[in-house]
C-alpha cells in the first residue's frame, strides 16, 4: 500500500505553528505522513540567510518527528508558483495541503498583483487547501526540541 501524504507548505523561512500543530494532528486522525516544502522566492532574496531556512525546515521536520508521524522536507528556491506547480506535479500523490505560508500570500488581499502567486495558481490544485487559524492559542501543545 502507497504512503499517503500531507502538503505542509512554507514560505521564505518563516511558519506559522497552527499549521504544523494541525497538520500533525491532521496526519493522526487519517494516517498520514507529512511533506514540509519551503519555498523561497530568488528575488530580492538575501543569500546568506540560506542556513536560516534550513534551520526553520530542520526545526519544523524535528516537530513532526517528536509526534511520532513519518516526514520530510524539501526546500525548493525560484518562482514560487512555478515551483509548487513543479512539485504537486512531481508528487500527484498528496491528500491535501496545510497552508503554513504568509497569510496575505493565500488570501491575496492589500498585495501587489506579483505577490499574490497562490491566487493565480490556486485553480490548478487539485485537492483541497485548508488554512489553519488560532482561536485559542493554549490549544498548541507540540514537543519541542530547542536548538
Amino acid at each position: 500500500m502507497a504512503i499517503r501524504w500531507i502538503l505542509l507548505v512554507l514560505e521564505d523561512g518563516i511558519f506559522r505553528e497552527e499549521s504544523v500543530c494541525y497538520a500533525i494532528k491532521l496526519a493522526r486522525r487519517i494516517d498520514c505522513s507529512v511533506s514540509a516544502l519551503m519555498l523561497v522566492a530568488n528575488i530580492g532574496r538575501d543569500p546568506s540567510n540560506e542556513g536560516n531556512e534550513k534551520l526553520v525546515l530542520a526545526k519544523i521536520i524535528s516537530m513532526i518527528k517528536a509526534e511520532n508521524i513519518n516526514t520530510r522536507g524539501l526546500i525548493r528556491y525560484g518562482d514560487k508558483a512555478s515551483e509548487f506547480l513543479k512539485h504537486l506535479a512531481d508528487n500527484p500523490s498528496f491528500l491535501t495541503i496545510v497552508w503554513g505560508g504568509e497569510e496575505k500570500t493565500f488570501s491575496g488581499r492589500n498585495m501587489k498583483k506579483t505577490d499574490a502567486w497562490f491566487s493565480k495558481i490556486k485553480t490548478n490544485i487539485r485537492c483541497p487547501v485548508i488554512r489553519p487559524t488560532v482561536k485559542d492559542n493554549s490549544r498548541i501543545k507540540l514537543k519541542r526540541k530547542e536548538f
